[in-house]
């Protein structure tokens, strides 16, 4: 089964993007009934800043140390260039990823969803041209 994909109408360090691509993710591990989410980003050097920010120092430490996090139930599997899981059931959060990339980095089994947060409008035109049944979710997420 392909994964559903979904995407904010934003560019560069939108941390009210990327907050709502999180609220996203969450609404759709409901709706698919699974505990587990992917944080896909190009490389660790990428949880500084904005997804920092939006995710907290705390949590981005265990990602950065263990690759995943197990909080309240639910578990946070980082994915990057270099970091794959052959099987993450649930959805993924693509935070900034090249849309040339994102697919090698997804590209395990069992993801239910990607929700997709672009970093410069070029990127976003490329995600859609790519993936044109993307629906955008806005702010507030539906």
């Amino acid at each position: 089964m392909r994964p559903d994909h979904f995407h904010t109408q934003s560019t560069g360090a939108d941390e009210e993007a990327l907050r709502t691509a999180f609220l996203k993710c969450r609404a759709l591990m409901q709706q698919r009934a699974c505990s587990t989410m992917g944080l896909a980003v190009h490389s660790k050097n990428n949880l500084e800043g904005v997804v920092c920010n939006v995710f907290g120092d705390s949590v981005i430490r265990v990602l950065d140390r263990d690759n995943r996090l197990e909080l309240k139930g639910i578990t946070t599997q980082l994915l990057t260039e270099k970091i794959r899981v052959r099987r993450l059931e649930g959805p993924v959060l693509a935070a900034f990823v090249n849309p040339e990339k994102l697919d090698r980095i997804v590209s395990c089994d069992g993801v239910t969803d990607i929700v997709f947060v672009p970093w410069t409008a070029e990127e976003l035109v490329a995600y859609l041209k790519a993936h044109p049944l993307s629906e955008e979710i806005g702010f507030p997420p539906a």
